[in-house]
């Protein structure tokens, strides 16, 4: 056989091989992110990274819900949360996910009383094997003014 021929033959045979691997770990992590969170060392997959609520009313409070994913085949435990002020909390950690489990990650937030751009990041200490990571997520919206616009009047008459 020529030696071109054999080239090729060699780098289709890899590349089945790697486009086999690839979508067999897709199929066991279930999305390519997943994957690649895999492929590059992480333990978890927290998703989404940011949520979104655009536009509420000045004081509202809601919960929004992230989702980790065990990568590993043993338990890991999400043992904190932490973000710059007590406006995003959690009261369900620590919580632990079984191997390949994926579980829910709710967080309780009190949007601010005045105009704003809300904009938090929140980081969820998680316990992997041998180490603890901390995964950063963001939540933002848009919290109108609550009061009226003011009527443009003159503040004094200087009409004689």
């Amino acid at each position: 056989m020529k030696p071109h021929k054999q080239i090729l033959i060699s780098i289709t045979c890899g590349t089945v091989f790697f486009v086999s691997i690839v979508t067999v770990m897709f199929c066991w992590f279930g999305s390519a992110e997943a994957t690649m969170a895999y492929l590059n060392g992480q333990s978890v997959y927290v998703y989404p990274k940011k949520i979104n609520l655009d536009n509420q009313k000045p004081e509202t409070e809601t919960i929004v819900t992230f989702y980790m994913k065990n990568l590993t085949s043993k338990e890991i435990s999400v043992v904190g949360e932490e973000s710059s002020c007590t406006c995003a909390f959690s009261d369900k950690i620590p919580i632990t996910a079984k191997p390949r489990e994926t579980i829910e990650l709710k967080v309780n937030i009190h949007l601010p009383q005045y105009e704003t751009n809300y904009d938090q990041m929140i980081s969820f200490m998680i316990a992997e094997p041998k180490r603890l990571v901390k995964h950063p997520v963001q939540v933002t919206a848009k919290i109108p003014n609550p009061l009226t616009k003011p009527i443009d009047t003159p503040i004094f008459n200087n009409a004689k």
